[in-house]
């Protein structure tokens, strides 16, 4: 495996970065609202910049996307967010299901939106999808079954800085890992859902040093549904370019919000 060499931050400045991880109900996207704004504004009281949550953060894994998926930037929790987001002057990012007018008809992508207090500042849609062959979509996992994908993943700037966005499965990808270090950002955000905790590490440390940039790592806690995501167990987590672990949330399933400085 070819390993990058770590980019220069631009900047000798840090960035404060909430990870934040708590249990998101199926289904339950008013639920889920509320402690979005109720965590948000939690980590923007304690001076960040930047929160970010899990995939899916809206409502979860679902087959219902013709009631529960909406369009960006224009959907309910979308408008919602940028408003606390204006209101908060900072930066929030979250998973959710979205929907899109095409010409054969609807398409739908597991997505991760970057709101700003201009509006939206970035759209990742997950592009190596997760197949649920085994577990038959039992807990409604199996993505290409209802999910369409991305294009994979793009550079953008937020705060001064260039980063990228993958989600979860993504990570897995050897594709998805080399176009992202071909993109040469100076961070990475990765969210994710899923059981997590620390036998997730070594992975996030080895996309980290072979990128050559920090990760930003979310994972969710509580119930997706039931069986093997029923006790996510969380593991937010910042690794740095060379790979190593710099901290890390509880992974035993407790709600918490993980205050990180990212040089810039």
């Amino acid at each position: 495996m070819k390993t990058a060499k770590p980019h220069p931050p631009p900047l000798s400045a840090r960035l404060r970065v909430a990870l934040v991880q708590f249990d998101a109900w199926p289904e339950q996207p008013a639920h889920n609202l509320a402690a979005m704004e109720r965590l948000t504004r939690r980590a923007a009281a304690h001076g960040a910049r930047i929160t970010m949550f899990h995939e899916g953060t809206v409502c979860d894994y679902t087959p219902r996307l013709d009631e529960f998926a909406e369009r960006v930037p224009s959907g309910p929790a979308c408008r919602r967010m940028a408003a606390l987001a204006a209101k908060l002057d900072c930066f929030v990012s979250f998973g959710l299901s979205e929907r899109e007018e095409a010409g054969d008809g609807e398409r739908f992508y597991i997505a991760q939106v970057f709101f700003g207090p201009a509006g939206l500042v970035h759209r990742y849609r997950k592009t190596w999808l997760w197949r649920d062959d085994q577990e038959r979509d039992r807990w409604y996992r199996d993505e290409p079954s209802r999910y369409d994908p991305g294009t994979g993943p793009e550079r953008f700037n937020l705060e001064g800085i260039d980063a990228t966005c993958f989600i979860c499965a993504d990570g897995s990808s050897r594709r998805c890992v080399q176009r992202a270090r071909a993109l040469r950002p100076h961070v990475v955000f990765y969210p994710n859902n899923h059981m997590g905790g620390p036998g997730q590490f070594p992975m996030y440390g080895s996309i980290a040093r072979e990128i050559g940039a920090p990760v930003l790592v979310t994972n969710r806690v509580g119930g997706s549904w039931s069986g093997m995501c029923r006790d996510c167990r969380g593991g937010a987590a910042l690794f740095d370019a060379r790979g190593e672990l710099v901290t890390s949330s509880n992974c035993d399933g407790r709600e918490e919000v993980l205050l990180v400085e990212l040089p810039l």
